[in-house]
């Protein structure tokens, strides 16, 4: 994750405290981050990793700022980039083969 900030142009409104939850749905966030800014300007990186140091598979990511620059109370973060690695896993309607009855094939095309 990245977060893009300016604490040039924004000053209080720049974040210095935050905190990165995920879970699956909003009841079960847990927090795997904290990180603490010291007059950020540019592209501020963030690993998301768990314990053993491996990438984390959420469904809902949470950021909270917990606390800004000079006890500001709103907050400016300019851009947030989510990014993901890549994995190459070909897809072929040769799984879905055995799905024939009409219930099911009228689902096997998007349009």
């Amino acid at each position: 994750m990245a977060l893009y900030t300016d604490y040039k142009l924004d000053e209080s409104y720049t974040p210095t405290r935050i905190s990165v939850r995920v879970g699956t749905n909003f009841n079960d966030l847990q927090e795997i981050e904290v990180v603490d800014i010291a007059e950020p300007t540019g592209w501020t990186r963030i690993p998301l990793k768990d314990i053993n140091d491996k990438l984390i598979r959420t469904f809902m990511l949470q950021i909270a700022v917990l606390q800004n620059h000079q006890q500001g109370r709103d907050t400016h973060m300019r851009q947030i980039k989510i990014q993901s690695p890549v994995q190459d896993k070909p897809v072929s309607t040769a799984d879905f083969a055995t799905f024939n009855s009409p219930e099911i094939r009228q689902y096997q095309n998007l349009r």
